[in-house]
C-alpha cells in the first residue's frame, strides 16, 4: 500500500496532479489547496490515501497528516466516498472545517458538490462525536489537537486515551514548539 510519495510534478490537471516517482508517473487527486501550492518541476512529497477497487486504482494526496485522518474520518461516513470527501476538503481549510463541525455548524458544507442539507447534518453529527471521542471540542482549553500530530500520536502510543491525550496537549503553553518538548510537557500534566 502507498502511504507517501515524493517526487517532482510533471504535470497538473484540474484537480490532480502527476507525479513523477522512481520513473513512473503517478496521477494523485488532491484538494484546491494542495493543488495551489504544488509547482509544475519542482518536488513535491504527499500522504496518500490509496483506492483499490476492481475497476480501478486511485491515489489521493495530502500535504499534511491531518488532512488525510479528516478524510479517512469523512469516508467513514455512510455516503460519503472520495469525491465528495475531496470536495469537502477543498471548500474549506482543515481548520475552518474542525472548528465548525465542533461547533455544530454544517453552513459550512452548504454548496460543496454532493453534499445536500441532510447530509451535511449527518456529516457535522457524527464528525463531532468523533471528534468529542478524542478530545477534540469547541470549547477546550487551547487550540484543537489535530489526530495527525505528533505529539499526540506519542502520547496514545504510551498508552493514554485519546481524550487523555488531546486534554494535556491543550493545556501545554503554544511558546512551546518542539515536539518532544510538548510530550514531556503533556506528561507532567498526565503524572
Amino acid at each position: 500500500m502507498i502511504a507517501r510519495l515524493r517526487g517532482i510534478v510533471i504535470e497538473k490537471t484540474i484537480g490532480s496532479a502527476i507525479i513523477e516517482a522512481g520513473g513512473v508517473g503517478y496521477e494523485v487527486v488532491v484538494t484546491a489547496a494542495d493543488h495551489g501550492s504544488l509547482t509544475m518541476g519542482e518536488e513535491a512529497s504527499l500522504h496518500i490515501f490509496e483506492q483499490i477497487r476492481e475497476d480501478a486504482h486511485n491515489l489521493y494526496g495530502f500535504s499534511n497528516l491531518a488532512s488525510k485522518h479528516f478524510f479517512e474520518q469523512l469516508l467513514s461516513i455512510s455516503g460519503i466516498g472520495p469525491k465528495v470527501a475531496i470536495n469537502i476538503l477543498s471548500a474549506a481549510g482543515l481548520p475552518q472545517l474542525q472548528s465548525a463541525i465542533a461547533g455544530g455548524d454544517p453552513e459550512i458544507l452548504r454548496g460543496v458538490a454532493g453534499v445536500g442539507k441532510k447530509t451535511a447534518e449527518r456529516i457535522v453529527v457524527e464528525l463531532k462525536t468523533k471528534m468529542e471521542a478524542v478530545g477534540l471540542t469547541a470549547g477546550g482549553m487551547g487550540e484543537p489537537v489535530s489526530s495527525g500530530d505528533a505529539a499526540y500520536q506519542a502520547l496514545i502510543g504510551l498508552g493514554y486515551t485519546p481524550a487523555q491525550a488531546a486534554e494535556a496537549l491543550r493545556g501545554v503553553p503554544s511558546s512551546i514548539k518542539k515536539e518532544q518538548d510538548r510530550v514531556k510537557a503533556a506528561l507532567k500534566q498526565l503524572i
